[in-house]
């Protein structure tokens, strides 16, 4: 007995520490009900945190909001996708779902169509279109609700499939300021008289103050619903491609033949998100435009140890990693005090790439620490091994 209450605790005493070590890599994944006084229901959302959000406890992430996540599949393919796809870059996911509700007769198409303008009622895909105030729902309660409870750098992009992927193209268009990119994947362009593909032919390529990215994928769309649905992506394939200058759109037109349009969604979110990982990579953040003051203190492990900050901004060396360093205090703390502009992103050195030092911020793979709000205007770091 007393052998077999040995190996019991031994391997109690295992499975803690196992978690206790591991714990820090394991993402977080909730489930809320949120009520919309909008739509006057209540709504499933998902919402990932990544590996570290807890123990990063200043960092800020940007946020994919992917739609018709009452196919968990999508969402889940979102997310995890994500971790394959990067290291380096790290993602608040938001799943959004459209459930039906059989009790008020409520329907997922209802959320995506708006209010037929060019075609009768009674001959339009959805008998109660609703996205004006699905739409509203959105911008107004859910990334608000998002961006008061979570870490947020105001930073949002949008990933829908078919009817929701047309749902985010259109939301994307009219409110470009509110969004940095899109992913549609095989968006239905041709409802209301090609309603969607005639808005796209307005766009103004240079009114964004800075760059956006859309994805846009096809599947064999003319088999699954006739040709007039390929003759509407054409139509804005065609206006893109020989358009001279797309001014601040980076724009990509994916298609896959030998893909139907459900099973296009894996190639699709694949490539996708791949595309807009290496365009995030190349497109900093915006600043706002009000400078803040602030103390950055940092705890160091030896007393001779010379620490520099490399960021993105003048302030903070322009990620010149042997340009800014920090004051001498005391041998377990240096300080610098700089005016900045939030987003701020940095990393700290020993004043060049090949020393850069991992904090209590940074996690174990030495990310770019990104902070969009401080409440107070001193930041505390300290080295980590």
């Amino acid at each position: 007995m007393k052998k077999l209450q040995i190996t019991i605790f031994f391997i109690s005493f295992l499975f803690l520490n196992t978690n206790l070590l591991f714990s820090q890599e394991t993402a977080t994944l909730k489930e809320i009900e949120f009520q919309s006084k909008v739509l006057n229901q209540k709504r499933p959302v998902y919402i990932y945190l990544p590996a570290e959000y807890d123990e990063r406890d200043l960092v800020a992430y940007d946020v994919m909001y992917v739609f018709d996540a009452q196919h968990r599949e999508i969402f889940d393919l979102v997310h995890s996708a994500l971790n394959f796809i990067t290291l380096e870059k790290k993602f608040i996911v938001v799943g959004i779902s459209s459930p039906a509700n059989e009790e008020l007769e409520y329907y997922r198409n209802y959320d995506y169509l708006p209010k037929p303008i060019n075609v009768p009622l009674e001959k339009y895909n959805t008998e109660k279109p609703n996205a004006e105030n699905f739409g509203k729902y959105f911008s107004e309660e859910l990334i608000q609700f998002v961006n008061n409870n979570y870490r947020t750098t105001n930073v949002n992009f949008l990933i829908g499939h078919s009817l929701s992927a047309s749902f985010v193209l259109d939301k994307f268009l009219h409110n470009v300021d509110l969004f940095k990119g899109v992913i549609c994947v095989s968006p239905n362009l041709r409802y209301d008289e090609n309603r969607l593909a005639n808005a796209f032919l307005k766009i103004d390529f240079n009114k964004p103050t800075e760059n956006k990215f859309i994805f846009i994928s096809q599947a064999d769309e003319d088999i699954t619903f006739g040709k007039t649905w390929m003759d509407a992506n054409e139509k804005i394939k065609n206006f893109t491609e020989e358009s001279e200058n797309l001014g601040r759109y980076r724009i990509y037109f994916k298609n896959y033949p030998n893909y139907n349009h459900y099973s296009t969604v894996l190639p699709s979110i694949s490539e996708g998100l791949q595309l807009l990982v290496e365009f995030i990579s190349k497109n900093p953040y915006q600043l706002k435009n009000d400078f803040k003051e602030i103390t950055i203190k940092v705890t160091v492990q030896n007393k001779n140890d010379e620490i520099f900050i490399a960021g993105n901004q003048e302030s903070l060396g322009n990620w010149n990693p042997s340009k800014i360093q920090f004051k001498y205090i005391s041998e377990k703390e240096r300080e610098i005090v700089v005016k900045v502009k939030f987003p701020i992103e940095f990393k700290l050195t020993k004043g060049n790439w090949e020393s850069e030092l991992f904090t209590n911020q940074t996690g174990n793979m030495g990310r770019n620490i990104v902070i969009n709000n401080l409440k107070t205007n001193i930041l505390h770091l300290k080295i980590i091994e």
